[in-house]
């Protein structure tokens, strides 16, 4: 029987607390067949030690230290130029395989659970994402997947890849394995900026994508402990950074000739979600009101409304919510954003299940 050679990449940057952990979990895969690079992104907390013990304890695990901090983005590129497998893949440090990940995508690319007559360009896997309070007790979790597919056909792919944006599983790195010598043909690299480089690298990523494996099975676990993730931290830039990564999508959506009625709406409902979360974040960083509603007036007034607004194609009790911006109204929109940041501040695990919903 065949085998696949898989690359394993962890960027690291002061995870002394679960790094042990996480490559516990690698180490006790299913299938042996990989390499672990751990990249020590600049670390002072003693992140270094912990990878260098595993690095001389095992063959298959190299240990790199970046000689100053790159981010998340730029470390996984160091693990690109390192990786010598047929496949690539990332596991952030503080998340979770299933014991049997690698034999699932393994299957699933020679052909044992889809009939695919080459071996896959990307391979995308579903996952779960749980939420943990600070005593580490599991709260609640949400799946996300879609069903099992082999794709070949150019316009079933770019459609599909609309699914995936919808499901939320298009913008991460790590629910995917990476076919390395199509990735580095292809170019696709991480860059140098906050927020957005998982979904701008995939945009790449997918650019002359021609082979799709996509497996429903949940084999990744997003652990997000009392929403300490980037994601939650406050950006000055962070909604110019959202609209640039629908601007990339669009255009990528455009260029394939599938911008369609269901892309634009994957699209209206990203663009309303993140306007109205920008508000919310500048009033719990406690900027005036009358700056958060000239804000607001001013994005009322952008190309990416004037597109998008006419596309938003929700059900009632998420209309009834953007209604306010759907009306253009800054005070209405302002009121509807406070009450969301006290739920978020005051319940976050009521606010996690509100947005999930």
């Amino acid at each position: 029987m065949e085998s696949i050679k898989f690359s394993i990449v962890i960027p690291i940057y002061n995870r002394v607390d679960t790094l042990d952990k996480c490559i516990q979990n690698v180490l006790f895969q299913d299938y042996s067949n990989y390499e672990l690079i751990l990249i020590n992104d600049a670390s002072c907390d003693g992140t270094d030690e912990i990878c260098n013990k595993y690095s001389q304890k095992y063959d298959n695990i190299i240990a790199i230290h970046n000689k100053r901090n790159l981010g998340p983005g730029l470390t996984r590129n160091e693990g690109l130029k390192k990786a010598t497998g047929d496949y690539i893949l990332f596991l952030d440090s503080d998340d979770e395989y299933d014991n049997d990940l690698l034999s699932k995508v393994y299957a699933g690319i020679i052909g044992d659970n889809v009939n695919n007559p080459r071996k896959p360009d990307i391979v995308v896997y579903s996952l779960w994402e749980e939420y943990y309070n600070t005593k580490g007790d599991l709260i609640h979790k949400f799946s996300h997947s879609i069903p099992s597919r082999y794709i070949t056909d150019a316009d079933d792919i770019h459609h599909t890849i609309v699914l995936l944006e919808e499901e939320t599983m298009l913008g991460y790195p790590w629910n995917k394995a990476y076919n390395l010598n199509y990735i580095r043909k292809a170019g696709a690299s991480f860059t140098d900026v906050e927020h957005i480089e998982d979904i701008l690298f995939n945009i790449e990523a997918f650019e002359y994508i021609e082979s799709l494996l996509v497996l429903e099975d949940k084999l990744y676990h997003y652990r997000n402990v009392s929403n300490n993730r980037l994601t939650e931290k406050y950006l000055v830039n962070y909604f110019d950074l959202q609209c640039k990564r629908i601007w990339e999508f669009y255009e990528q959506q455009k260029r394939w000739g599938t911008l369609d009625e269901h892309a634009l709406c994957v699209l209206a409902k990203e663009y309303f979600r993140w306007l109205l979360s920008a508000a919310e974040r500048q009033l719990n960083e406690g900027i005036p009101k009358n700056e958060v509603r000239t804000f607001l007036a001013k994005e009322y007034n952008s190309m990416l409304y004037a597109i998008l607004h006419k596309h938003l194609n929700v059900g009632p009790k998420l209309k009834a919510l953007y209604k306010p911006m759907l009306e253009r109204n800054t005070k209405k929109t302002v009121s509807l954003a406070k009450k969301i940041s006290t739920i978020k501040r005051k319940t976050p695990q009521l606010f996690s299940l509100l947005k999930q919903n």
